[in-house]
């Protein structure tokens, strides 16, 4: 017994307290982003706004664009004269899934963001000199919070304070991947189709929803499917964003913010947890089935049973030598 815990020493202990369970706390996952490259101001890629819809559950980032790597400024044009054109970028609303698929609006194309070099970049396009206002210079980033289901495990948010570990639920953890609003915004424009005038009159037409391929298995399942599809997609396009600023994890604030949410203020006054099932109860929990040599028809429940049968007669024959 010695050696085993020699083998296995207890090399540190810390009391656990739980923070507010209230409070919201968001881990987002870049799912295309190397961990050594966070959207951060050291990186020159801090978010500049923070956008959610909390009851259809949409999350939608806006992050810089590198503009001096890896950056075409011919599509750059083009996608920026896209977006500023766009009915939906007028409207302020949204493409893609948060505008249900019809010509919503973009809320984020009138985020204003410094540039890499002079203010005035001038692009050469078809002899037409333009500056760096009708380049796109924003990638937004965007993924949906899972409703949480029964048996989802629960994720916490750990910070040592000296001997105290503190503990923080986790709202949601939401996976952020790069949105082409960009390309709905190209798709929205009005197609060339005779002169200035018939352009004009298209921009002004009001934007009309797309069509939704749904595809029906069953009379009653394909309804039920698409009549809940249409509902959400509903819900998403007239639900109003709700916004936020970006607060760099470096700042001052950052760090305000992290020592009074992220670690209970008044441990002292904490209630002691008590365990609520015994140890035999847990390891039944964490285990498999376990089987009794002696009754092997008898598995979980059936065997804790005949246990206690067992002890109840063991303890009763020791009442009777006493």
């Amino acid at each position: 017994m010695g050696s085993i815990e020699e083998e296995d020493p207890v090399v540190a202990s810390y009391d656990v307290f739980l923070t507010d369970s209230e409070i919201s706390r968001y881990v987002f996952q870049y799912i295309d982003r190397p961990q050594d490259l966070p959207y951060n101001a050291r990186e020159e890629q801090k978010p500049l706004e923070l956008r959610m819809k909390p009851s259809t559950g949409l999350v939608e980032i806006d992050v810089p664009i590198m503009t001096g790597r890896t950056y075409t400024q011919e599509k750059g044009l083009k996608y920026g004269e896209a977006m500023k054109k766009s009915r939906s970028a007028r409207d302020g609303g949204s493409f893609g899934v948060a505008g249900g698929f019809s010509g919503g609006a973009m809320a984020s194309s009138a985020v204003r963001v410094k540039t890499e070099g002079p203010s005035d970049v001038e692009v050469f396009d078809r002899k037409k000199m333009v500056d760096a206002s009708s380049l796109i210079l924003t990638q937004a980033l965007g993924g949906r919070i899972k409703p949480a289901e029964e048996g989802d495990p629960v994720h916490m948010l750990g910070t040592f304070k000296g001997k105290n570990l503190h503990l923080s639920p986790v709202t949601a953890v939401v996976q952020l991947q790069p949105q082409v609003h960009h390309l709905d915004a190209l798709d929205e424009l009005p197609k060339g189709r005779g002169g200035k005038g018939k352009k004009e009159e298209e921009e002004r037409t009001e934007p009309e929803a797309r069509a939704i391929d749904v595809k029906v298995k069953g009379a009653e399942e394909g309804s039920a499917m698409l009549a809940g599809n249409l509902e959400l997609l509903k819900r998403m396009q007239e639900e109003k964003w709700k916004k936020f600023d970006w607060i760099d994890a470096e700042t001052e604030e950052s760090w305000y913010t992290y020592e009074n949410f992220m670690m209970n203020q008044n441990p002292e006054e904490l209630p002691q947890l008590e365990a609520t099932i015994n140890s035999e109860t847990y390891l039944d929990g964490m285990s498999a089935p376990r089987i009794d040599p002696a009754h092997p028809e008898q598995t979980g429940w059936a065997m804790k049973q005949n246990r206690q049968k067992q002890r109840d007669g063991v303890s009763e024959s020791e009442d009777e030598d006493n």
